[in-house]
């Protein structure tokens, strides 16, 4: 067992001191490196992309009403190879929540709902996928010209 070192003293003292003397609190040696920190870690850096994601689409808006010219600057950066590598990036991000979701959603369900049962988790989670697929499917067509 790894060795741990002691937290700071106060951290999880009780407003009012009971009858009985608790040990002081001690801090894992590898908490910062655990598996299940890194993909909390991983989870919150996903806030961040989509914070420049939000900074990205306001700068288009913004381009799109100043005119004619600022659209085609705008459409000039989004060529950029950057650019392009940052939507990559938000791509990823956006498949990382969702099938980090997709294996939440199934667990927080409800054992009834009113008399029906809800499907088994791998039926209930195919599903989603499933979904997810279609939908990608459904806009990537619109988003090509391929329908209205």
């Amino acid at each position: 067992m790894p060795a741990t070192k002691a937290a700071h003293p106060e951290a999880m003292a009780p407003a009012v001191n009971g009858p009985t003397r608790t040990a002081p609190p001690m801090q894992p040696s590898s908490w910062k490196t655990s598996p299940r920190m890194k993909q909390y870690s991983r989870f919150g850096l996903t806030g961040w992309i989509y914070l420049l994601a939000s900074f990205a689409a306001i700068y288009i808006v913004y381009g799109l009403g100043s005119g004619p010219e600022a659209y085609a600057q705008v459409q000039a950066l989004l060529a950029n190879p950057l650019v392009i590598a940052f939507h990559l990036l938000c791509l990823i991000s956006v498949g990382f929540v969702l099938v980090r979701f997709f294996g939440l959603f199934p667990k927080a369900q409800p054992a009834r709902i009113g008399p029906a049962k809800p499907p088994p988790q791998p039926v209930l989670k195919a599903m989603l996928y499933g979904l997810w697929a279609g939908a990608t499917l459904v806009l990537s067509v619109i988003l090509a010209g391929g329908i209205f």
